[in-house]
């Protein structure tokens, strides 16, 4: 006797793939094939829809049709992992990193993955905001002190100009954008009065906050980031302004 948990298996695999494996299970009288397309048709529109409320400037850059095109072929791949929808498009900047159909816009990767961080830091939970009172605070009484990273932050590497082409389309009317290739990693997370901010990071703040973000000591942590560093200063300036800007939280979360 085929259990449930088969016949459901094979019913979510036939509305991802639109193959009919399912089939052996319904009801011969009944037109099943049919009644698959609709709930395949439901499940790809819906999950378009998804797609297309966390990506709308990769929506807007290739046009309606081809995004279309684009959320078919990553819901083939791609099934949603969960009925949260807000985790649903977490691959998308690797799956269009070798997309072949869309192997003419190399930038469109470091989009969406500037796009997701956008969206995450937007769900993010709240924290209360590290001031530099606070954080001296800590440091004098504290050696073990760990800095606590924003849940709003992301770093996200990128190979190309995404950020200008993404502020370029928040637009109207789109001017011509020159594309230039250049890694380099930015920093997104949500900041005060809830709006969400983007910027280029240097690779010294960048390892500062991914060490934090792993529970290292805050002077473990410097000295692990700024080693090899030239221009400390500039290094300083950079981490004031970040701190005023919200990214660095009053307590570290804990993880079971």
């Amino acid at each position: 006797m085929t259990s449930l948990n088969d016949i459901q298996a094979a019913f979510i695999h036939d509305i991802y793939t639109g193959e009919r494996t399912s089939v052996v299970y319904l009801d011969k009288n009944l037109t099943s094939t049919t009644r698959l397309d609709i709930y395949q048709n439901n499940t790809i529109l819906g999950l378009t829809d998804i797609l297309a409320s966390a990506f709308p400037i990769v929506k807007k850059i290739v046009g309606e049709e081809f995004f279309k095109t684009i959320a078919r072929y990553y819901i083939k791949s791609h099934p949603q992992p969960s009925g949260n929808r807000h985790t649903f498009g977490v691959d998308l900047e690797i799956f269009l990193d070798g997309f072949k159909l869309a192997a003419s816009l190399p930038y469109l990767r470091d989009v969406a993955a500037l796009e997701w961080a956008y969206f995450q830091a937007t769900l993010a939970d709240e924290a209360s905001l590290l001031n530099f009172q606070s954080l001296t605070s800590e440091m004098s009484i504290n050696p073990t002190f760990v800095l606590a990273i924003h849940p709003s932050v992301h770093i996200v590497l990128q190979k190309f100009n995404a950020l200008d082409i993404w502020q370029e389309h928040q637009k109207k009317e789109i001017d011509s954008i020159e594309l230039k290739s250049k890694t380099h990693q930015l920093i997104i997370w949500r900041g005060l009065n809830d709006s969400i901010l983007m910027r280029p990071v240097s690779d010294i703040l960048s390892t500062l906050i991914a060490h934090s973000q792993k529970g290292i000591t805050f002077n473990e942590a410097m000295i692990a980031a700024s080693n090899g560093v030239n221009n400390i200063k500039k290094f300083q300036q950079e981490f004031a302004e970040v701190l005023s800007l919200g990214v660095f939280s009053q307590k570290r979360k804990e993880t079971l």
